[in-house]
């Protein structure tokens, strides 16, 4: 119950206000500021976030659409074509903290509102990954404390073997499934049951792609192992969308 009433207390940001005529009291409800411009030029893109904000600089809507609603970009379907060139600065913010959960629902009520964003899901049959621990698990615990900010995940590819790196900091087992996502083009789900977050490093990254060669750098590198079983896969199906009006 008591985290029921937090999610309610940080989605509402209720304010009271007292009013000195009458001796009245007046409610009066801080909503989400929702930002929205879009941009040209070829800056890097980054979200960033804090308890109170989050932010894509730029993006395009469809990279938002999937962080928000935690599927990858190839599982979106029915994209406009401007939804592949256009860029967006893209914000919310709060008058109270709110987890990252509650801040993705906020992020789709955004697109819904300035976007005119109709969806629905669909399920389909489909193979999937357990992300389970092997026979000797080798993680190490983040040196941040924790962190506000996103996890970061960043993949180099140097030329010739021995493949390329993944380095990823402030990273959950749930963050490493959801990353693991588009490398192995299934869904990947945590089974791990390890809590807490990591700074990681996976070797051998196979430089074209492929899931043996993802599966096996994952086990040598981090001591978890990918099982594969039967379950469903979920895709995100585009009714309505429109370019914004801007801020």
């Amino acid at each position: 119950m008591r985290t029921a009433w937090r999610i309610v207390l940080a989605l509402s940001a209720v304010a009271v206000l007292t009013a000195v005529n009458g001796g009245s009291i007046a409610y009066a409800q801080a909503e989400p500021a929702f930002e929205v411009s879009q941009v040209t030029g070829n800056r890097q893109a980054r979200i960033s976030r804090t308890p109170q904000r989050i932010a894509f600089q730029p993006a395009r809507l469809g990279d938002i659409m999937a962080f928000a609603y935690g599927l990858p970009l190839d599982r979106i379907e029915r994209r406009p074509q401007w939804m592949y060139g256009d860029l967006y600065d893209v914000a919310v913010t709060t008058a109270a903290p709110a987890g990252l959960p509650e801040q993705k629902l906020l992020v789709q009520k955004l697109l819904e509102q300035r976007f005119g964003l109709m969806v629905h899901r669909i399920s389909t049959p489909s193979p999937v990954y357990f992300l389970v621990p092997g026979a000797k698990v080798d993680l190490t615990e983040t040196t941040e404390p924790d962190a506000a900010d996103l996890p970061e995940f960043r993949t180099e590819f140097p030329s010739g073997p021995p493949g390329g790196t993944c380095v990823g900091r402030r990273v959950s087992m749930d963050d490493l499934a959801v990353w693991l996502y588009p490398q192995l083009q299934l869904p990947v789900l945590d089974k791990t049951g390890i809590t807490g977050l990591f700074d990681i490093e996976i070797h051998g990254l196979p430089l074209n792609g492929g899931a043996e060669g993802t599966i096996r750098a994952v086990r040598d590198s981090l001591g978890l192992d990918l099982e594969l079983h039967r379950g469903t896969a979920d895709s995100l199906i585009i009714d309505h969308v429109e370019k914004p009006k801007e801020n």
